[in-house]
């Protein structure tokens, strides 16, 4: 992601901040106070592995066992983010030095983003952080790390800011050049994020803010290569989508992909849509009072009600329920909150007028003590379901363990739902005990170890045993050669 210290260092807006210097200074530290509450909350996501997550796992085993990234479905872009494990593979052959690596990685994306906007908009436009806060807000529903449509949003968030904020940097096109066709190499629904940022600059390239002739021009060939990019997204989905990609087309299949699973977590993503909406509201008119009515009446109580929805969406997640790699609807939500933003960023009565809001700090504190919430049940979901998964490896007394939709027993508890699917055999072999266990194989996989020394652990992912011994660790038994 671009370095955004260049814009961040721009001179300060000529309105002056309300209050005395000790309020400001006890502002800003609550601000920062917020956001490093964000970012602490995403280090527990790392630590116990969570990125390794549904497709996570076989993206980490990839890496591990092969050595090669993983780009399903032609999706280039996704090669990014698994590059500096990648290149750890060559210098060394720890498996959870590689895991935390990983991890850390994929954490880095949403944090790495968050923090961008916030450099972005911090001297200019503070009160424009709520709007990614929210979005984070949102995203805690999904579990997937790896997802291309997510990585897209994170890339996608501190340009949006950068343009309604500083079109006249040649970072902000630099980063709009490189963006327009990266998108075209992520997700298939990467055409709707193409065509908005089209827009986006679009309205740039007819602004009046846009004295010089060259920047105009330089906005309208941002324009054409977001429209290219989008173009060429649809048209490569058409033509060469997947079986996969296909049957997410039928109606019930849609239906599914886009709602969450359950309805706190449905709860959530309306209230981050309505607060969304209440803070542009409260942002739009101005210092006056109706601004401080909708703050105190409406905007406040909104931001007050988000750690309270999100009580119930972690009480599900501990017990196993609303796991989901990610829910579809995010994407126009996040679409929205984007909107809001450039709205709000311009409006030229709120630009002239709002330098920040003194009870700003409330408000980030009140996103990010959600987005610690969840993501603290996360963690702690995960962690306590890949410790039950080395227990019952390390417990076992075969050399292999059957895996179906009802064994391992131990994997029939409630809160061991975050880790029953189709990768688990993968993971089990990640999380496990330093001594020999059994490896646990769907279907007759246990009858083919036997026979052939093959280890099926799922139907197109077969490796030798012996390989898996030496790259994961000692198994009680290796097959045949």
């Amino acid at each position: 992601m671009p370095s955004v210290q260049a814009f961040a260092s721009a001179s300060r807006p000529e309105h002056t901040l309300p209050g005395s210097g000790r309020c400001v200074l006890s502002e800003r530290r609550a601000l920062q106070l917020g956001l490093a509450l964000v970012v602490l909350a995403y280090v527990p996501i790392a630590l116990v592995g969570l990125p390794l997550f549904g497709d996570g796992a076989y993206y980490f085993f990839k890496l591990a066992i092969d050595g090669v990234p993983v780009f399903p479905n032609l999706r280039l872009g996704s090669v990014l983010a698994q590059l500096p494990t990648l290149a750890a593979t060559r210098l060394t052959e720890d498996i959870g030095f590689l895991r935390h690596l990983f991890s850390l990685t994929y954490v880095a994306l949403p944090v790495g983003s968050l923090l961008a906007c916030w450099l972005i908009v911090r001297e200019r436009r503070p009160e424009l952080i709520l709007f990614p806060l929210l979005f984070l807000v949102a995203n805690q529903i999904n579990f997937s790390a790896v997802s291309e449509l997510l990585f897209s949003l994170y890339l996608v968030w501190p340009f949006v800011l950068l343009a309604a904020l500083a079109p006249n940097r040649r970072l902000t096109l630099i980063y709009g050049a490189i963006l327009a066709p990266l998108l075209l190499l992520l997700h298939p629904l990467g055409f709707a994020l193409a065509g908005f940022l089209t827009i986006v600059a679009l309205l740039n390239a007819r602004s009046e803010g846009l004295i010089e002739r060259s920047w105009t021009r330089a906005w309208s060939g941002i324009a054409a290569a977001f429209a290219v990019s989008a173009v060429l997204r649809v048209i490569s989905t058409l033509i060469g989508a997947t079986g996969y990609e296909r049957s997410l087309a039928e109606p019930d299949a849609a239906v599914r992909y886009l709602l969450p699973e359950t309805l706190p977590q449905g709860l959530l993503l309306t209230w981050v849509a309505v607060s969304g909406g209440l803070a542009a509201l409260s942002l739009a008119v101005g210092w006056r009072r109706g601004r401080r009515l909708v703050e105190d009446r409406l905007l406040w109580p909104a931001f007050m009600l988000l750690p309270l929805l999100g009580v119930p969406v972690a009480v599900d997640v501990l017990f196993g329920e609303g796991i989901k790699l990610k829910a579809g609807l995010v994407l126009p939500i996040a679409l929205l909150l984007m909107g809001l933003s450039l709205g709000i960023a311009r409006r030229p009565s709120a630009l002239a007028a709002v330098p920040r809001s003194p009870r700003l700090a409330r408000l980030v504190l009140a996103a990010a003590l959600t987005i610690a919430l969840l993501a603290t049940a996360k963690s702690a979901a995960w962690w306590t379901a890949t410790h039950g998964l080395m227990n019952a490896t390390a417990s076992a007394e075969t050399s292999c363990l059957a895996f179906g939709p009802e064994e391992p027993y131990a994997l029939q508890w409630p809160w061991m739902a975050i880790i029953d699917d189709w990768a688990t055999p993968m993971n089990a072999l990640v999380f496990r005990p330093p001594w020999a266990i059994p490896l646990l194989l769907p279907g007759d996989g246990c009858r083919r170890l036997d026979e052939t020394g093959q280890a099926h652990l799922g139907s197109w992912i077969q490796r030798p045993a012996a390989r898996l011994e030496a790259r994961f660790g000692p198994l009680r038994s290796v097959g045949a050669p």
